[in-house]
């Protein structure tokens, strides 16, 4: 049976919260102008901490066991992200649309999970009820944002300086 989530995010601190028939069932909390999080939903709780030089790898712990249960590798050059489970299962995740406002996280068997989004709102359609699956894939969404935004602010004044420059 499909599940249906809607969520919101805050222009200001990226965060998310997430509802079910409008109630409020979890939440992403960004840790500072970092790209760690606490994460919650329903009756899961993860940290989402990031190893390795330009952020390339994340770590999912387990809050209850405090033990890692997955990670993540990110291909930046084509946006896309595995999520490596610890049980062995991989899922992907990617955007289906050229916008980025439709994504998808899936091991194309029998887990799916379809997002989209319109401005800072959006909806999820989960055929799986893998709580970290469906955070993953807004987890993975913000850091693809994240790193969108240090670009532009790295390269746009670089390339006004050159242009005054001339």
């Amino acid at each position: 049976m499909a599940k249906f989530i809607n969520w919101k995010s805050n222009w200001f601190n990226s965060n998310f919260e997430l509802f079910v028939d409008g109630i409020q069932k979890g939440a992403i909390k960004f840790i500072g102008w970092t790209s760690d999080a606490e994460t919650a939903f329903e009756d899961k709780n993860y940290f989402f901490t990031n190893i390795g030089f330009w952020k390339s790898k994340t770590n999912v712990i387990d809050r209850k066991t405090n033990e890692i249960v997955a990670s993540i590798t990110y291909d930046s050059w084509k946006s896309k992200a595995i999520i490596n489970m610890i049980s062995g299962e991989h899922y992907e995740w990617k955007p289906t649309s050229f916008w980025k406002s439709e994504w998808i996280v899936s091991n194309y068997k029998d887990a799916n999970i379809v997002y989209s989004s319109s401005s800072k709102s959006g909806s999820i359609t989960s055929d799986t009820n893998n709580s970290l699956l469906i955070i993953a894939g807004l987890f993975i969404k913000q850091i693809y944002t994240k790193r969108a935004a240090a670009m532009a602010v790295y390269f746009v004044p670089l390339m006004v300086a050159t242009m005054v420059g001339n």
